[in-house]
């Protein structure tokens, strides 16, 4: 009884024991103050609506919800986050006394001589207890934790790329769309210019070259069409994939129905330092790095004893006794006092410092390209409404530079050369602005994910 009491009494001491390693708490980080890009934005009238209500596109807010409900990538991050919660079961279950049961029986018979066979059985239970006395079972459920909130930040990220993929792609289908019709409408300018220098070469009033340059800029203006048609396709394609289907193609309608969606008005965007708060792979990367440091103090805690108490309880009887023969109990203690490992254990408390150090540049590195990816999508908002302002001007100088000439060179006062720079002029000038508002549209999907938003 005096050697059960005296183990007692070393459970209680060591369960009072410490925890090795450093607290696993992230450190603060800095962010500026304001973006250095100031830009007025338009503020939506319903603050908590999501952010691709801006664009007032009900065909992309059925994508994107969609998508949300059954993208393979969400999917897969929210089996992360099962596998993280097990995790976090199984590293609390490591605190508790462990317990199994076991059975034994036997039949002994003696071959000669007619005596009886006898049989024995014998059963009971085999328990242990890992009092922790360093501290690393508590510190692999810290870090356990840490790894469970990260894939619960990542499973949100997911849904912010997500979001932001189908809004990219639907763009693009609907770039390549505009794109479609605008051939459409040179290709009508093209072949009108192309019979009038046939009338006059019939005529004898225009050189053969002419109609050959005609043709050629017709057949070269055809020849796009083919890839715009596979680019918008291929849109299809990806959104197919991003809502969870199957790829499949002509479900977005006709080429002819493409308009290319302004955004309006937005969710406010805030300071950088709402960054982290709102952008989930920040807040992912700080749990990784609070995960690291807790780490450091599993791996300390091999530098020191450790303790096991296993016991036993057991009994046996015979069939030449009715009652039992024996109920036995053992409680022991097993202390495990590192002496001599060649500098391994120490080798193996640096390596994970190494590694929480590297998630401390992770994690600061998230922050910096969350800021960078803001600051560019404003700097391209601003210029691309400058040069949309501008190609608006260049189209409608171009389309009165080419009337002149074309009407001037029926008139046989101008070259057709000069029409057909004219001409294909105002064909660039018009590709631009259609290539602007995909643009424009592009930056503000790329703000409204640089800076967190998920809805």
């Amino acid at each position: 009884m005096k050697q059960f009491k005296g183990l007692i009494s070393l459970a209680a001491v060591c369960l009072a024991g410490c925890v090795t390693g450093p607290e696993p708490v992230a450190p603060d980080l800095e962010a500026p103050e304001a973006y250095q890009t100031e830009l007025k934005l338009n503020q939506a009238s319903s603050p908590d609506a999501p952010w691709w209500k801006g664009f007032s596109d009900p065909v992309l807010s059925e994508l994107i919800e969609t998508s949300l409900d059954q993208n393979l990538d969400i999917e897969i991050a929210l089996a992360n986050v099962a596998r993280a919660r097990a995790q976090v079961g199984a590293s609390e279950s490591d605190l508790f006394p462990t317990f199994d049961a076991f059975v034994e029986s036997e039949i002994s018979s003696v071959l000669t001589g007619g005596v009886e066979a006898e049989a024995n059985a014998s059963g009971g239970g085999v328990v242990s207890f890992d009092p922790d006395i360093a501290g690393r079972n508590k510190r692999a459920l810290q870090g356990a934790r840490a790894r469970f909130e990260a894939a619960r930040f990542s499973l949100e990220d997911v849904r912010r790329l997500t979001a932001s993929s189908v809004a990219n792609q639907y763009i693009a289908l609907r770039r390549s769309g505009a794109a479609i019709v605008l051939l459409e409408t040179s290709l009508g300018l093209q072949e009108r210019t192309l019979e009038i220098v046939s009338a006059r070469f019939d005529a004898g009033l225009s050189p053969a070259l002419d109609v050959d340059r005609a043709a050629a800029d017709l057949a070269r203006t055809q020849s796009q069409s083919s890839l715009l048609r596979a680019n918008r396709r291929s849109a299809e394609y990806a959104l197919s994939v991003l809502v969870g289907e199957t790829p499949r193609g002509e479900y977005m309608g006709l080429p002819e129905e493409d308009i290319i969606p302004n955004y309006a008005a937005g969710p406010e965007l805030g300071v950088p330092t709402d960054l982290l708060r709102r952008r989930q792979d920040i807040r992912a990367s700080e749990a990784l790095l609070v995960g690291e440091i807790a780490d450091i103090g599993v791996e300390k805690a091999d530098l020191y004893p450790s303790l096991r108490l296993p016991g036993t309880i057991g009994a046996s009887r015979t069939t030449s006794n009715n009652g039992l023969n024996a109920l036995t109990a053992n409680l022991g203690a097993v202390l495990d006092i590192p002496i001599f490992d060649a500098g391994r254990r120490r080798a193996e408390v640096d390596i994970q410092r190494a590694e929480a150090d590297a998630a401390l540049a992770e994690y600061k590195s998230t922050l910096w390209d969350a800021i960078r990816e803001t600051e560019n999508a404003l700097l391209q908002i601003e210029a691309l409404t400058e040069q949309k302002a501008e190609l608006e001007k260049a189209v409608e100088s171009s389309q009165s530079a080419f009337n002149q000439l074309n009407a001037l060179y029926r008139e046989g006062l101008a070259d057709f050369i000069n029409v057909l720079d004219a001409q294909r002029t105002l064909i660039s000038s018009r590709e631009a602005v259609v290539a602007a508002d995909a643009n424009i549209a592009l930056a503000y999907i790329d703000l409204y994910t640089a800076v967190g938003y998920t809805e």
